[in-house]
C-alpha cells in the first residue's frame, strides 16, 4: 500500500520539460489528427492561463498555425488589451482585436445589470463602477453570500445586499459576455479551420468556474487536469512577461475589477488547490489541517462547500443527454 505523503509542495512539477513536451504533443495531435484542422484560435485575456496555452500551442504547432483573439468591451480593463497584445507580439503570432460592446449593448446586457445597480444604489450613474462579490466566511459557518459592491466618483465603496432573483438576473446577463466570447472565437476558427483551444484551468473546471456554452465551448483544454499553482509553474519556465505572471487572474466582466479569488473563490490558489488535492486524493483530516496549519471546522467547512460546487457542476462537464435510437423496441 503506497502511503501519499501532504505536504505544501505536493503541487511542485518535478519535470517540468517533459510536461511541457507531453502538452505540446497533446496540442499538435488534436489539432492535426484528431480535428484535422489547420491551426489553434485562442481567446488572448491578458491573463496567465490564456498566456500559458498560447505559448504551449506556438510550441506544439508553430506560431503561423496560431491566432490570438482579443475581445475587449466598455467594461474591460484596459489593462487586458494591453497585455494581450503584448503577449502576442511577444510570441510573433498573428492576432485579431474584435470588441463585442455593439454586440453586448444589442443584447442589452448593460441595460439589464446597471438596472439593478440603480435600483440597490440610487445615487448611481455612468461615472460608477460596479461588481459582484461574495463572502464565504469559512471561519464561521461558511455560507456564500452575494454582495453587489460600488464604487462611486469619489472612490468610495458602497457594498450592498442583492437578492437571489437581482443576483440570478445580473449573473445570467454577464454570463452572455462569455458566450458572445464563445461565438466570436468559433467565426474565427471556423473562417480559418481551426479549432477552438481553452484556457480553464483544474480548480475552475473541478468547481464549474467556467460558463457552459461560454469559455467552456471549446473543443480542446490543455489545462484542465493542471492545478492553478501548477500553471504559475510552467509560465516561469515558458518565460511569460512577468506583469503578466503577478496579475491577479479575473474575469474581467465587471467595470470595477475583481480578481477570481475574490469572485469565486474566497481563498488563496494555494489553499484551494491543496484543499482539491487532498479531497481528490482522501487525504485525512487531521493531516490536512496540520498541514496547512488550519483548524478543524474550517477544512470541513472548505472540503463541504467544494463538495458541494463538485456536485451542482456535474452537468456542465458533460455533453448533453442525447436520445438514443436503439431504445424504440
Amino acid at each position: 500500500m503506497i502511503t501519499l505523503v501532504f505536504s505544501k509542495d505536493v503541487l511542485r512539477i518535478k519535470d517540468i520539460e517533459n510536461l511541457k513536451k507531453s502538452l505540446a504533443n497533446f496540442i499538435q495531435e488534436q489539432t492535426f489528427e484528431k480535428y484535422r484542422k489547420r491551426g489553434i484560435v485562442i481567446g488572448i485575456s491578458g491573463g496567465i492561463d490564456s498566456a500559458v496555452v498560447a505559448t504551449l500551442a506556438c510550441n506544439a504547432i508553430g506560431k503561423e498555425n496560431v491566432l490570438g483573439l482579443i475581445l475587449p468591451e466598455k467594461e474591460s480593463n484596459p489593462k487586458s488589451q494591453e497585455f494581450a497584445k503584448k503577449l502576442c507580439k511577444n510570441l510573433n503570432i498573428e492576432y485579431v482585436i474584435d470588441d463585442i460592446t455593439p454586440i453586448l449593448e444589442s443584447s442589452s446586457v448593460y441595460k439589464m445589470r446597471e438596472t439593478i445597480a440603480q435600483k440597490l444604489y440610487p445615487d448611481f450613474n455612468n461615472s460608477c463602477k460596479y461588481r459582484l462579490i461574495f463572502t464565504e466566511n469559512f471561519d464561521n459557518d461558511g455560507l456564500s453570500i452575494p454582495y453587489l459592491e460600488i464604487q462611486d466618483s469619489q472612490n468610495q465603496k458602497h457594498k450592498v445586499k442583492i437578492s437571489l432573483n437581482d443576483y440570478l438576473t445580473m449573473t445570467a446577463a454577464t454570463n452572455i459576455k462569455h458566450r458572445i466570447r464563445m461565438s466570436r472565437l468559433y467565426y474565427y476558427a471556423e473562417k480559418n479551420n481551426f479549432l477552438v483551444c481553452g484556457t480553464t484551468n483544474k480548480a475552475e473546471f473541478q468547481q464549474g468556474y467556467f460558463v457552459k456554452y461560454g469559455d467552456g465551448g471549446v473543443d480542446i483544454e490543455p489545462l484542465a487536469n493542471l492545478f492553478k499553482t501548477q500553471v504559475y509553474q510552467l509560465a516561469e519556465s515558458l518565460n511569460i512577461p512577468s506583469e503578466i505572471i503577478q496579475r491577479k487572474a479575473s474575469p474581467d466582466t465587471w467595470s470595477f475589477d475583481i480578481s477570481d479569488e475574490e469572485f469565486f473563490f474566497s481563498l488563496k490558489y494555494d489553499i484551494i488547490d491543496l484543499m482539491l488535492y487532498a479531497r481528490e486524493k482522501s487525504i485525512p483530516l487531521n493531516e490536512i489541517c496540520s498541514t496547512l496549519e488550519l483548524g478543524e471546522d474550517k477544512v470541513k467547512r472548505i472540503l463541504k462547500s467544494q463538495e458541494r460546487k463538485w456536485n451542482s457542476s456535474k452537468t456542465s462537464r458533460i455533453f448533453p443527454p442525447s436520445f438514443d435510437i436503439k431504445d424504440i423496441s
